[in-house]
């Protein structure tokens, strides 16, 4: 008898346990097989744009073979001067970087509280104030700053200066948090299909979630009339997901964004309603390495912005000035999605075979894939090279071959002199000549 319950009880465990690998290995689609075998990279451009009332939207190539790599696709979006991006979301976890312009972002979370309220004045001194408006929290933008937002957030984005907006957004279709495939999908909560003919790579392809449900339904569940009803479906719009707002936009906000910058809340212990969010990387004093001659590195991980362990990104914001470097070096535990924000730069990266699949210029707006642990260094051109680097690992670290902490310089002399034939002198100079740790000047320069 005590056989048999033991029997049972054991059967019951390894079901629980092969039903929980299940559970974890459905939760995160893997890259292809072999897309990260390559002959050679490209860099990559957007694939197609599809143009709004009051902006655009352009997408990369979700099917490129450097993308399904790092198992991620990329967005651009610009909006125009006093234009909303409206509310939507991805079912992936993204990062978004602001590449120019400022302006007011909102996040949707459903089941957070409003916790932002106007109350209007009473009647002749009335001391009962009149509601006005309340809404989740607002976050202020600007040039550097990422967001992170997790799958099945809404955001909304609004130009409130007199330029272009442009944001960059990174998706990890990867992420365990995606139960969809790796094709990109954005769900919008308002805005309508555009008359622009719809290619395939073109996403948003679509219109509202409100377009799909019976008038009726929607306004009893809004307790509202069925012409009402019939305008949140946008039937009749075609100004797409980016549209012209009716004079500047009123909303409630807080007084400072400092209060944001000074705390170190716990992300993931505080829940996703009072986490921070956000942080600005562009900013010089804010450099991880900093050279006055070479340039400045800024990084962005989980243990400066909690959140990003849900997101599972990282990112880095590099500046080059003219003959700047950056060391050979390569990512240990992450791909990386290089976008270019300025400037030019040749780039080489050489694969596990000791071979090398990318050796060209990039330029602004341009894309580059650099595979986990493929070999990479950058030479900025005689305007200097500024990128935002997104790697797929929230805490992604880099090994440099040279330089002051670098790979040869903790190797013993002797190690060197056997491994690579050369002479003790030889080794001594391969070992201690380079002192910078990341940015370097060119010999050139």
């Amino acid at each position: 008898m005590h056989k048999l319950i033991f029997s049972l009880l054991s059967i019951a465990s390894i079901s629980l346990l092969l039903l929980f690998h299940g559970s974890e290995a459905r939760q995160r689609e893997l890259p292809l097989p072999n897309a990260c075998h390559f002959s050679q990279i490209n860099s990559l451009s957007p694939a197609h744009a599809t143009k709004f009332e009051a902006g655009q939207m352009e997408v990369w190539d979700h099917t490129s073979n450097e993308l399904q790599c790092a198992g991620v696709t990329v967005a651009r979006i610009t909006l125009q001067a006093n234009s909303i991006f409206l509310p939507s979301f991805f079912s992936p976890p993204s990062l978004a970087y602001v590449v120019q312009g400022e302006g007011v972002m909102g996040t949707i979370a459903s089941g957070c509280p409003e916790t932002y309220e106007e109350a209007g004045g009473g009647v002749g001194g009335d001391m009962h104030r009149r509601f006005e408006d309340m809404h989740q929290k607002l976050e202020d933008f600007r040039r550097g700053d990422v967001f992170a937002s997790l799958a099945g957030v809404s955001q909304w984005w609004y130009n409130r200066g007199n330029s272009d907006v442009v944001i960059v957004i990174v998706l990890d279709v990867t992420n365990r948090e995606n139960q969809l495939d790796q094709v990109p999908r954005m769900f919008q909560i308002a805005g309508s299909k555009t008359q622009e003919q719809q290619q395939p790579l073109t996403w948003p392809s679509g219109k509202n979630a409100f377009s799909g449900f019976d008038p009726n339904i929607i306004a009893e569940a809004f307790k509202i009339d069925i012409e009402t009803a019939k305008k949140l479906q946008n039937q009749k719009d075609n100004r797409g997901n980016i549209v012209r707002a009716n004079g500047p936009l009123h909303f409630i906000s807080s007084p400072s964004r400092q209060w944001q910058q000074d705390g170190n809340g716990n992300g993931i212990e505080e829940t996703y309603c009072t986490a921070r969010l956000h942080e600005n990387i562009d900013d010089p004093e804010r450099s991880d390495f900093f050279s006055t001659r070479a340039g400045r590195i800024s990084t962005l991980h989980s243990l400066n912005l909690p959140v990003l362990r849900l997101v599972r990104l990282n990112a880095i914001r590099g500046v080059l000035y003219s003959g700047g470097m950056m060391l050979p070096h390569w990512t240990a535990n992450a791909h990386t999605v290089l976008y270019v924000t300025g400037g030019q730069a040749m780039i080489q990266v050489v694969d596990d075979n000791g071979q090398s699949v990318f050796n060209a210029q990039v330029q602004q707006g341009e894309l580059l894939v650099v595979p986990q642990g493929f070999a990479v260094v950058k030479t900025a051109g005689e305007t200097g090279f500024e990128w935002i680097a997104f790697k797929t690992n929230d805490n992604a670290y880099m090994n440099t071959l040279s330089g002051g902490t670098s790979y040869l310089r903790a190797v013993p002399v002797d190690v060197i002199k056997a491994a690579y034939g050369v002479t003790e002198e030889e080794a001594k100079r391969v070992k201690f000549s380079q002192q910078e740790t990341m940015l370097a000047m060119t010999l050139s320069s």
